[in-house]
């Protein structure tokens, strides 16, 4: 079982996310904003679930913060629905392990973190 960082700000989203992960025996955390997830991301996390248009903020400065300032290697899965690839580039230059636009397959991405949670 992991524990997961969920950020993102769409409630449905969000919700189909925590039944994914829960079903599959994650514990689950839900946060819907820059702010919030800042302040979420000073807890220790086996893997983040990481929405980039956020209310306050943009995913990738939660990413740097993380990366950089923070010094954390944790799993990091970008979920959004910017398909730009400067972007999705910048999201893996800073350390995320993977990019899956919106939609997306909830199996998908469990399969894609799961592999990663397995390692460490």
């Amino acid at each position: 079982m992991a524990k997961v960082l969920v950020v993102e700000d769409d409630p449905v989203v969000a919700r189909v996310l925590e039944i994914a992960l829960k079903r599959a025996g994650h514990e689950v955390h839900l946060v819907s904003d820059f702010p919030l997830a800042k302040k979420a991301l000073d807890q220790a996390w086996d893997a983040i679930v990481l929405d980039l248009n956020l209310p306050g903020g943009f995913g990738l400065d939660l990413l740097r913060h993380l990366r950089q300032e923070l010094g954390r290697r944790t799993p990091v899965f970008v979920l959004s629905g910017l398909k730009q690839e400067k972007t999705l580039l910048e999201a893996l230059r800073l350390g995320a392990q993977d990019y899956l636009a919106k939609p997306f397959s909830p199996n998908e991405l469990l399969l894609r973190l799961e592999r990663y949670v397995a390692q460490g």
